[in-house]
């Protein structure tokens, strides 16, 4: 099981909170400022990613009592994986942007997902050429009180921010392409992002 944990308003500490049945770890912090971003990411401190052989119900804020922290259980699909040369502990190479989705009006969250991995993803992977790693996060359930309506959790990392911010689309054809097929399947005004760094504390 994966969890996800936004972490605001107080400390994200790089070393793992002592989970029972943690088997990988992982922190991004901000890249930037979000203190006028959405509210959902306003103060934020970071995103923490557990993943645990224990499927008994948990509660990340309590992982971290100092901060407000939203988290969710997700259902993980790697599209894209990089080769790690780097040991833990060490912040990963390049650029991370980790968008919180939602399905677009009148599509289920299993029909957005659906749709996501059947349709758009070989969309995504013709025309974002430069992806490094390409992560697709369904939302299983909340798992904080009060936690934003989420449908699902993208993570897209890049070698470095020039791929990113100048070589994210093949051709402004491939851009209008993938444009519209995101707007079959999500709902791009309630969403929210932020770019980070990534480092693994535990592979």
């Amino acid at each position: 099981m994966k969890i996800i944990a936004v972490v605001r308003n107080g400390p994200l500490p790089m070393g793992p909170p002592d989970i029972p049945g943690l088997t990988k770890y992982s922190v991004h912090y901000p890249l930037g400022d979000t203190s006028e971003k959405s509210e959902s990411i306003a103060n934020l401190s970071g995103v923490a990613m557990a993943w645990l052989d224990d499927h008994e119900k948990v509660n990340p804020a309590s992982w971290f009592p100092s901060a407000t922290v939203i988290g969710y259980s997700v259902k993980e699909s790697v599209k894209i994986d990089y080769q790690r040369t780097w040991p833990d502990t060490v912040p990963s190479p390049g650029v991370r942007r980790i968008s919180f989705l939602n399905a677009a009006a009148g599509l289920t969250r299993a029909e957005m997902a659906t749709h996501w991995n059947e349709v758009h993803w070989p969309i995504a992977r013709k025309h974002h050429q430069t992806l490094w790693r390409y992560v697709q996060n369904v939302v299983i359930n909340p798992l904080t009180k009060d936690a934003p309506d989420v449908d699902a959790i993208a993570e897209l990392h890049f070698r470095n921010e020039s791929d990113l911010n100048e070589r994210f689309y093949d051709s402004e054809k491939g851009q209008t392409i993938v444009a519209n097929d995101v707007n079959n399947f999500l709902d791009r005004e309630s969403g929210w992002r932020i770019l980070a760094q990534e480092t693994w504390v535990r592979s």
